[in-house]
């Protein structure tokens, strides 16, 4: 009785590890301290916020607390964009902000949303958007991290944080690779120009996100445009690695996966080393593999 047991919690266990892996899921966690620091802030917010709803609130606003102290402090909206706490810009409270747009022109309230609601697989994410920091005339780029979260009361909130001029990170990067993949497995091609848009979520500082096809071609490319509408199957980096092919052979027998080689960033000459996750996406009998890397220098 006890093997019998045994072995129906052990298919049971590879059962749930197989779907988990089925899934696609590959969120990682942040390696930088204060990207761990943020995501735990968020979602302390966001209990809070489950348990007491919008009494809570008021405790966010709070100068010297845990939710409000130097630079950092916690945004509340809801998912019409309307701003409930935003205790660095009170002006902004009160009121619908859906248009809201940052110094680059990019509506990052409508990020917010499509980060926290716009995705079957998650409800909380990374935003990247060029703000003002608190006590400063700069501006400069913000990462935040926001969460969807439901209140006692029934209505959805979605709570977040941010940090100024952040380290890059491995997991924004799966983050956009990630949403950039289920849109095209949602619309095909047509997923291509909300790609390339430079005020949309798959472009800042020097993170893009590329489109190649099993073939070779390149078909999405919006910092090296000049590579679109050709096949890149024999592009070698400075050091003479066909890193193309390489990901190609690698992705014959799994859905994702981490490859590094020698690359320039955004309006630079001089390669450095890259490290891109890519994921292999189906549409149809089309198959895309969407990727984006982070620079490790």
């Amino acid at each position: 009785m006890e093997k019998t047991k045994g072995r129906i919690f052990f298919s049971f266990f590879l059962t749930v590890i197989a779907g988990f892996f089925l899934l696609g899921s590959s969120t990682i966690e942040p390696v930088h301290r204060e990207g761990r620091q943020l995501i735990n802030l968020v979602r302390e917010a966001a209990k809070l916020i489950e348990q007491k709803g919008e009494s809570c609130f008021s405790e966010f606003k709070k100068k010297g607390g845990k939710w409000l102290h130097g630079d950092t402090y916690v945004f509340v909206i809801d998912t019409k964009g309307f701003v409930f706490v935003n205790p660095s810009r009170p002006e902004l409270e009160g009121k619908e902000q859906i248009s809201l747009k940052d110094l680059m022109g990019k509506p990052f309230i409508r990020s917010f949303i499509n980060e926290t609601t716009g995705y079957p697989f998650k409800n909380e994410g990374w935003t990247h958007y060029v703000w003002y920091k608190p006590g400063e005339e700069m501006a400069m780029w913000k990462t935040s991290y926001v969460k969807l979260v439901k209140a006692p009361s029934g209505k959805d909130f979605i709570v977040g944080s941010g940090l100024y001029d952040i380290r890059m990170e491995k997991a924004f990067v799966v983050d956009v690779v990630d949403e950039a993949a289920d849109l095209i497995k949602k619309k095909g091609k047509q997923a291509f120009a909300q790609i390339r848009d430079p005020l949309g979520d798959f472009n800042y500082l020097t993170t893009y996100v590329f489109v190649i096809d099993s073939k070779g071609m390149d078909l999405v490319n919006p910092v090296f445009p000049g590579f679109e509408g050709q096949n890149v199957l024999d592009l070698k980096d400075s050091e003479g690695k066909y890193f193309i092919k390489d990901m190609i052979r690698a992705l014959e027998s799994t859905d994702t996966v981490w490859i590094e080689y020698m690359w320039p960033k955004p309006r630079h000459a001089v390669p450095t080393k890259k490290s891109t996750y890519v994921r292999k996406v189906l549409y149809g009998e089309e198959v895309f593999y969407v990727g984006s890397g982070v620079y490790l220098d």
